[in-house]
C-alpha cells in the first residue's frame, strides 16, 4: 500500500469514527454500531487500529453508555 493509499485509508477511518460517533449521539445506535464495527475491521486489516486507540476507546464508550442508559429505561417502564 502506497503513502498516498495509507493517507486516504487513514482519513476514510477517521470520518467513519467521528460519524459513528454522530449517529449514536443522536440516537441511531444501531447504525453507529455497525458502522463502528466496520470502521473497526478496516483499522485491524490496514494496522491503523492502534494509531486511532483514542477515538475508538471513545466511541466504544459512548456505545456501552447509550446501551446501559436504554436498559435502566426499559427496566423502569417495566416495573411501571
Amino acid at each position: 500500500m502506497s503513502t498516498e493509499e495509507l493517507i486516504n485509508k487513514a482519513r476514510e477511518i477517521v470520518i467513519k469514527l467521528r460519524t459513528a460517533e454522530e449517529l449514536i449521539r443522536s440516537g441511531k445506535l444501531d447504525d453507529g454500531v455497525k458502522l463502528f464495527r466496520e470502521a473497526t475491521k478496516e483499522a485491524k486489516e490496514t494496522k491503523l487500529f492502534d494509531n486511532y486507540i483514542a477515538i475508538i476507546r471513545k466511541v466504544r464508550r459512548l456505545i456501552n453508555e447509550t446501551r446501559t442508559r436504554q436498559a435502566r429505561k426499559s427496566a423502569q417502564e417495566n416495573k411501571a
